[in-house]
């Protein structure tokens, strides 16, 4: 997971190296793009939310282009704030799908935009 600083669009450390692993793996797929999508969890603001998903979307696309050389013609971002859930999983508590539902997902797509 990318991960971010609680409620905010700054990526933490972990967040940092595992966009530098996915940098990393995308040399390998050169003729594909790739979309960011933001998403939040189901509590809260519903405009806060979005406006939070796109702007952590964004965050990943910026340290991705910025930071690690990704070509801008090859990435965009998406927020869907907490309008496409997860669903939850067998035996998952509250707790934990709470935790999980806050994300930005990465997504390799074999056509132009």
């Amino acid at each position: 997971p990318i991960t971010f600083q609680s409620g905010t669009d700054e990526l933490d450390e972990a967040g940092k190296d595992e966009l530098k692993k996915a940098a990393k793996n995308l040399n390998h797929y050169p003729n594909f793009r790739v979309v960011a999508k933001g998403h939040t969890s189901l509590g809260g603001d519903d405009e806060a939310n979005f406006k939070l998903s796109e702007s952590r979307a964004k965050a990943v696309v910026n340290y991705l282009i910025k930071e690690l050389s990704v070509s801008p013609n090859r990435i965009r971002s998406k927020g869907f704030g907490s309008s496409q859930p997860l669903p939850k999983e067998s035996g998952e508590s509250d707790r934990e799908y709470k935790y999980r539902l806050p994300r930005v997902e990465l997504y390799l797509m074999k056509e132009v935009f």
